[in-house]
């Protein structure tokens, strides 16, 4: 599985981490850092270390921040991702938008436009 992760999270090319590990860096030590990734995962010991926090400009002129995380975090995530994800998906409601892959805002509203047609009453919930 970390294997697996590792490969996508490679393709999408991402750049170092609060660590400031490149990915060239990582790609010349991978086994150490992905056999450190997958002992601490499977023991239960692994903790993410902090993010980097970099600021982007939005279109208004305000400032958004950003928090990037290292290559080898960006693994341990895919990895359960891909893991919990399948999983999941099977249980969701089919009405539920939010992180869902191959989902957007944009079909969340147009099925929203959709049931108003049918029903005149709204139902939103939050679990805490």
């Amino acid at each position: 599985m970390i294997w697996e992760a590792y490969k996508k999270v490679r393709s999408n090319h991402g750049s170092a981490g609060v660590d400031q590990i490149s990915m060239e860096e990582f790609d010349a030590n991978r086994s150490k850092y992905l056999y450190i990734l997958w002992n601490r995962m499977a023991s239960g010991s692994y903790y993410p270390p902090p993010l980097k926090e970099v600021e982007i400009p939005k279109k208004d002129g305000k400032i958004r921040k950003l928090g990037i995380p290292t290559i080898g975090d960006r693994v341990a995530q895919m990895a359960v991702k891909d893991y919990l994800e399948p999983r999941f998906e099977k249980i969701f409601s089919p009405h539920s938008y939010g992180y869902r892959p191959r989902r957007n805002a944009h079909q969340a509203l147009e099925s929203v436009r959709s049931n108003c047609k049918k029903t005149d009453w709204v139902i939103d919930l939050d679990i805490k």
